[in-house]
């Protein structure tokens, strides 16, 4: 099958609707809540939180749809939903419709995004695989920086016009229209009686759940970390992030190259760069070298998330790609929400002292992954090596 010159930006532009999804209209939470004056503090975070999840429901179930129904058909459906209730919010003149179109940008988000992950293993094989889920993470990444900004600059003008940015999913819809063939199939598969997943692909959903609790303390403390620290405020936090995000946007363009000639020490080098990452943030006293820490930071996980997605893809048939993309995107979504309640019992449990704890605590936690990871490495069998995370 000839593969048009537009079909990889129309499926790279899932990807970068994907990230955009839950947090690009962060930067308005503050007009949002001198527009609803009565809202509750919890009321106006349910904005960015209620998106997420409802993603990870209908992310799994857009895995299993796509055994028994066209993936355009579910993409079309997913797009429309994600243009309508995205752009939808700011139309709203009260908090409880707005939230309910974010809840909609979850259900056409969760549609959609692991499918977009799926078409890249539909369509790619061998390494040209392996470099477009480098880039379809890259995308995703640079593209909630960029969006995210854009959002921010609209905001000030007013909070409706921030809503504005999901305007850019009417593209993504065109380029699927146009350049998005069904993807080959060989042979449908009756809902009835579905081919089980691998334990394996559970077993890789776990671990992105894990790597998604360590990671997610980074956006999620950043700004409080240079708060209780004194060494910068929270409008240095948005460049911080950035920072980490840009790292991760070079990571994935150039991951399959990185991948081909690093193997499995490729892999081993992500965690460890999260890990020291992480832990360099215990004992920075400078802004300059959080910028560094973050920036050590954003490599692992540019190496990491596009890993575990290519190993899943490798793990599966063509038809059970849907499913197995839908468990691991799911996994992303819900190391998210586990992740502040994970270390919140830490905190409890060990009696931190300082927001410095939880970066310590994280960091030797991914060490310690990293040393087990290591070991399966040097102590494997070479004839099952290509069965494994490499």
């Amino acid at each position: 099958m000839k593969k048009s010159q537009m079909l990889k930006p129309a499926i790279l532009s899932l990807a970068f609707l994907s990230v955009l999804s839950g947090a690009a209209v962060s930067p308005a939470l503050g007009r949002i809540q001198q527009a609803f004056p009565d809202a509750s503090e919890l009321t106006i975070q349910m904005i960015l939180t209620l998106t997420p999840l409802f993603i990870i429901p209908f992310s799994l179930l857009s895995g299993r749809l796509s055994l028994t129904y066209s993936k355009r058909r579910i993409l079309f459906v997913g797009l429309g939903i994600y243009l309508l209730a995205g752009f939808g919010g700011g139309l709203m003149n009260s908090m409880t419709s707005l939230l309910v179109m974010r809840a909609l940008l979850g259900v056409g988000t969760g549609l959609i995004s692991a499918l977009s992950l799926t078409l890249i293993a539909d369509f790619y094989q061998g390494e040209e695989r392996s470099s477009t889920m480098g880039l379809s993470s890259a995308v995703g990444t640079m593209g909630g920086v960029v969006l995210t900004l854009l959002a921010g600059w609209l905001a000030q003008i007013s909070w409706r016009l921030a809503f504005g940015v999901y305007l850019v999913s009417l593209i993504a819809l065109l380029l699927v229209i146009f350049f998005l063939p069904e993807p080959p199939k060989t042979e449908k598969i009756q809902a009835s009686s579905p081919e089980k997943l691998p334990a394996g692909v559970y077993g890789l959903g776990f671990l992105m759940v894990l790597l998604m609790i360590a990671f997610y303390l980074l956006p999620t403390r950043i700004a409080l970390f240079l708060q209780d620290t004194g060494i910068g405020d929270a409008g240095q936090s948005g460049v911080s992030i950035a920072t980490m995000n840009t790292s991760a946007f070079l990571v994935g363009l150039f991951f399959g190259w990185l991948r081909k000639r690093l193997k499995s020490y490729f892999t081993l080098l992500g965690i460890i760069s999260l890990g020291i990452g992480l832990l360099a943030l215990v004992y920075v006293q400078t802004y300059s070298l959080v910028l560094v820490a973050l920036f050590v930071s954003g490599l692992g996980i540019g190496v990491l998330m596009p890993t575990l997605f290519l190993s899943t893809a490798n793990q599966v048939t063509s038809e059970l790609n849907g499913p197995a993309m839908a468990v691991i995107n799911s996994s992303i979504y819900l190391g998210q929400f586990i992740s502040p309640l994970a270390f919140n019992l830490l905190e409890k449990t060990f009696a931190f002292q300082s927001i410095r704890d939880y970066f310590l605590t994280g960091g030797w936690l991914t060490l310690i992954a990293a040393g087990v990871f290591a070991i399966w490495m040097f102590t494997r069998k070479p004839s099952k090596a290509n069965q494994k995370i490499s």
